[in-house]
C-alpha cells in the first residue's frame, strides 16, 4: 500500500499537488491581478494560503490540472499523468472547446518532452483535441501531429528568441 493510500486510509488530507505551484505562477489570473510567471501573492508554506476560503477566486476554485483531476475522479489516466514536478509542465483540458492547455516550466523546458506528458499530448490531437502550449513567453497552437512533431524535435522558443521576434507573453522577462 502506498504512503498516500494509507494516510487517506487514516483520515488524513492528501496533498496530490505536493509542493507544486506551477497553477499558481505560470499563468495569468485576472480575478487577482496576477501577470504570467509571476507567484500569486498568497502562495506560502508551498501551496495556497486561501485554499478553501471565501475570498479564493471562482476561477482558482473551478481549476485543477489533469494530473490532480484524474486523482481527484480516480480517473483511469491517474496514473499515466506525470505529476508536474516530475515532468515540467502541467496542462488541462478545456471544460467546453477541444483544447488542451499546456504550461512548461521555464526553469526546465525540454523535461516534458522526454515524459508521459508528450505521448498523452499526441493522444489528445489524435481524439481531435488542439494543443495550446505556453513555454517561456511564447505561446503555440498546434493543430496536427506533424507540427507537434517539430515542436518535440526543436527547441521553437530559442529559435524565437535568436530571430529577435516579440514575446507572446510580455510579463515572462
Amino acid at each position: 500500500m502506498g504512503q498516500a493510500k494509507r494516510r487517506r486510509e487514516a483520515g488524513e488530507r492528501v496533498a496530490h499537488c505536493r509542493t507544486c505551484t506551477y497553477c499558481c505562477v505560470l499563468p495569468d489570473i485576472h480575478a487577482l491581478d496576477k501577470p504570467a510567471y509571476k507567484p500569486c501573492r498568497h502562495i506560502a508554506g508551498g501551496g495556497c494560503s486561501i485554499f478553501g476560503a471565501p475570498e479564493r477566486p471562482t476561477a482558482c476554485l473551478a481549476y485543477a490540472c489533469a494530473y490532480l483531476a484524474a486523482r481527484l475522479t480516480d480517473s483511469p489516466d491517474r496514473n499515466r499523468i506525470p505529476h508536474p514536478l516530475d515532468c515540467g509542465a502541467y496542462f488541462h483540458r478545456d471544460p467546453v472547446e477541444p483544447v488542451v492547455f499546456l504550461f512548461v516550466d521555464p526553469a526546465r523546458p525540454q523535461l516534458w518532452k522526454a515524459t508521459a506528458v508528450a505521448e498523452l499530448m499526441k493522444a489528445e490531437l489524435a481524439r481531435g483535441n488542439r494543443l495550446f502550449i505556453t513555454d517561456r513567453g511564447r505561446q503555440m497552437v498546434i493543430r496536427d501531429a506533424y507540427l507537434f512533431s517539430q515542436v518535440l524535435a526543436r527547441d521553437f522558443v530559442a529559435i524565437a528568441d535568436a530571430e529577435g521576434r516579440p514575446l507572446d507573453v510580455p510579463s515572462f522577462r
